[in-house]
């Protein structure tokens, strides 16, 4: 305890060591004022805010990196002194009892989360702002810009009315159930008003806001940088009823929905783990919203807002997008608003929340504090504003918000636009094609041929649309030299390669668990049949060494795309001594060489894996494993199957800007199961862009899709439907009821699965 109270006075004591050494620092702010925000800065050593205190004269006398260095020396000096004045163990848990141990806890209504970091226990990211500034904007490139005078209108009391677009420049139209209007009927503090922190002492820097939002943030120190932009969305989706859409990841990864919340849910966190436990009853009061949402940001932040958003180009940023660096320290600002003038050129206001908690505001622009908009030519990389620079990146799209929902595809080309130096592509995936004997016998016509091209008729049109579509081909098409069978070892009739071809597949996987089901030479027909279809590219089985050691890159409109399909196992079969080559296999070794030599010959690296548990939604350890080994081999997508259910999407990010998308399953494409929950699948839909900055992607979701037979007098009605289009009136014709293990099929339900299993990803 003596310990204790010597640390604090220690602190005390050089705190006001520092004052008096920086004493001028800001003359017109009363010294307690300055003395509290000083105190608070160096308690959460936030060295830049405490450079940001100096007066001009200091600032020339020490830089801002020397002042940092001599105050990590001071901190390390301190802790060495009186090391073992702070027990360990703490480390933002949550709920700490008095003896450093954390307490099991379950949120509530009446108390919010006790680590108001962000954090959750035992994770390293802070989940919110970090430091003052990142950089210090330079004074170069500014677009001369109307007076301050023509933009403010001080009498406006909401965005759009407040902030004026700049001479020649016309707002992008919205309408209120549209978040841009949402953002621009949000109300204003009066013109003038200052920023005021959580505690309502005002922030001691007030020349970087152009306006205020009226937006309450509390008395907590919860609400900062991304819990803002959080809020944003969240209440946005409130104000349109969309209770769904309000969810979020928690920084290790748990989905947290509202609507789970407003059935009486909350969480209990022990450690690093989050679990749902039922503890009060259905409430959908905004009072209810809100506490959920206080929740969220103490377990949430810019890491969280990374694994759900995707890169975007400075071409595709629209309002409700964000610039965004996840990590500790990160920062997040949102694109508040957008204009644009006849040469079709944009600029754009942004607004920010900060650390500590404060009031959501406008920007300035530091290139011309008089103009608040940030022109598009000042939007290169790195993008500076008042309070961090955002480095190559940082343009991001939340994964809610998909380019079709915004209304804006009439606005006029820019005239220095070059679409030569960018590209894209459209690759579309789906699941387990798994033909089961009954599905067999639904292609028998009576002259005793066979013709599948109905399986897929409703989803043709998405498959052609697809530059690139790919399926995994889950049986072998060893054809009828070898009879058809179904479970356990399949062979399927060559007529579905027909099928497949002629709904508009490109690619087939067939690196299976049943590859083997009817030995080598199961696979070598299989094998003649696709020779026959050069236009076809098939992954996964080979026919020589050769073949094994040549990897599939599939070149369209100049984006050249590596394809590797691996498979877990072979149903206890052997792959034939002498021919080792035959079927790929999640072998570590091989596939580091593989993913070293596709990363050096194409431009995106794509991944197949078949692995997994069958029927669990949740991804393995061993698929989390792999998920690791791909990422760290730069690996761009991973597409899984063979759980033969979904599972969720996910993508991965770190502080090296390298971005790769989880698809850890898509479930069965087509089946003839006898479990309700295995008629959903899903077809993933991802665009690859190419341009001046490299090659990413751009935009991606996953359509969920159902499949769907009946029992017929003498034969099986089969097809593939996208959910969308699937009817209740069809879910209760659905044949799986008849034979079902567990429960009839609902069409209900399996909304709710897909929803469930998805989170932010259903569409």
């Amino acid at each position: 305890m003596i310990k204790r109270y010597l640390w604090k006075a220690t602190f005390m004591i050089i705190t006001v060591l520092l004052i008096m050494l920086f004493s001028g620092c800001n003359k017109n702010v009363d010294p307690i004022d300055v003395f509290h925000e000083y105190t608070d800065a160096w308690s959460k050593m936030d060295f830049y805010t405490m450079y940001d205190m100096m007066s001009d004269q200091n600032k020339t006398e020490i830089s801002r990196g020397k002042l940092y260095a001599r105050y990590v020396c001071i901190v390390l000096a301190v802790m060495l002194l009186f090391s073992g004045c702070m027990k360990s163990g703490g480390n933002g848990s949550v709920n700490t009892a008095p003896d450093g141990t954390p307490d099991k806890n379950i949120s509530d209504d009446n108390d919010n989360p006790s680590d108001a970091s962000g954090n959750l226990p035992g994770n390293p990211d802070n989940a919110q702002d970090g430091s003052d500034s990142k950089g210090a904007p330079q004074e170069t490139g500014a677009i001369k810009a109307p007076d301050k005078q023509e933009l403010i209108n001080p009498e406006g009391m909401t965005l759009d009315t407040r902030i004026l677009p700049p001479s020649g420049y016309t707002r992008v139209p919205s309408e209120a159930y549209e978040i841009t209007g949402f953002i621009r009927s949000l109300p204003l503090k009066p013109d003038g008003s200052q920023i005021l922190k959580y505690d309502g002492r005002p922030v001691l820097n007030q020349d970087n806001h152009a306006a205020v939002f009226d937006i309450d943030i509390g008395d907590r120190d919860l609400q900062q940088c991304a819990d803002s932009v959080i809020r944003i969305y969240a209440e946005y989706y409130w104000s349109i009823e969309e209770y769904d859409k309000i969810a979020f990841h928690l920084t290790n990864g748990f989905y947290m929905n509202y609507t789970k919340w407003r059935d009486g849910y909350r969480i209990r966190v022990e450690g690093n783990d989050v679990e749902w436990v039922k503890t009060a009853s259905y409430d959908n009061s905004y009072e209810t919203f809100l506490k959920y949402l206080n929740n969220v940001f103490a377990y949430a932040g810019t890491l969280s807002l990374s694994a759900e958003s995707t890169r975007i180009t400075l071409d595709d940023l629209l309002p409700g997008d964000i610039l965004l660096e996840g990590g500790s320290p990160g920062h997040c600002v949102l694109v508040a608003d957008m204009a644009y003038n006849e040469e079709g050129k944009r600029c754009f206001l942004l607004a920010q929340g900060y650390m500590p908690a404060q009031d959501f505001h406008v920007l300035t622009n530091p290139l011309h504090p008089d103009d608040p908009w940030y022109y598009e030519e000042e939007l290169n990389y790195p993008i500076r504003t008042p309070s961090w620079t955002f480095n190559e990146g940082s343009l991001r799209r939340w994964a809610e918000f998909e380019l079709e929902q915004w209304p804006y595809k009439a606005l006029p080309a820019s005239t220095d636009a070059n679409p030569d130096n960018k590209s894209e592509v459209t690759l579309l995936t789906v699941g387990d094609n798994l033909i089961h004997i009954e599905v067999v016998q639904s292609g028998l016509k009576e002259d005793g041929s066979y013709n599948y091209d109905h399986l897929y008729d409703e989803i043709k049109d998405d498959i052609m649309a697809a530059d690139i579509a790919v399926v995994n081909q889950e049986t072998i098409l060893g054809g009828r030299d070898l009879t058809y069978s179904g479970y356990p070892a399949f062979n399927s009739p060559t007529e579905i390669g027909d099928a497949l071809i002629n709904a508009g597949f490109d690619v087939v996987l067939h690196a299976t668990n049943h590859t083997l089901d009817k030995g080598l030479q199961g696979v070598l027909n299989t094998l003649d049949y696709w020779d026959k279809h050069p236009e076809i590219t098939v992954l996964g089985i080979n026919r020589s060494g050769e073949d094994r050691n040549r990897i599939a890159i599939i070149e369209k409109n100049g984006i050249r795309i590596a394809m590797l399909n691996y498979t877990y196992g072979l149903n206890g079969y052997k792959i034939p001594e002498d021919r080792p080559y035959l079927v790929n296999l999640l072998d570590k070794d091989l596939m580091e060489a593989d993913l070293k030599k596709a990363r050096s010959e194409a431009d995106f690296v794509v991944v197949f894996p078949h692995w997994g548990t069958e029927y669990s939604y949740e991804p393995s350890k061993s698929q989390k494993e792999l998920v690791e080994f791909f990422y760290e081999l730069g690996v761009d997508l991973v597409i899984g199957t063979h759980p033969h259910v979904l599972q969720p999407v996910e993508l991965i990010t770190s502080e090296s800007g390298h971005n790769m998308l989880v698809y850890y399953s898509l479930g069965n494409f087509l089946s003839y199961q006898k479990e309700a929950a295995r008629m959903l699948g899903g077809m993933a839909h991802v665009t690859i862009t190419k341009d001046d900055t490299g090659t990413y992607i751009s935009s991606a979701s996953i359509t969920p899709i159902v499949t769907h037979y009946e029992h017929g007098p003498a034969d099986y009605s089969f097809g593939v439907y996208k959910l969308s289009e699937y009817t209740p009136e069809m879910g209760e014709r659905h044949g799986v009821s008849d034979i079902a293990v567990q429960g009839a099929f609902s069409y209900e339900e399996t909304v709710r699965t897909a929803k469930k299993v998805l989170g932010s990803w259903y569409q």
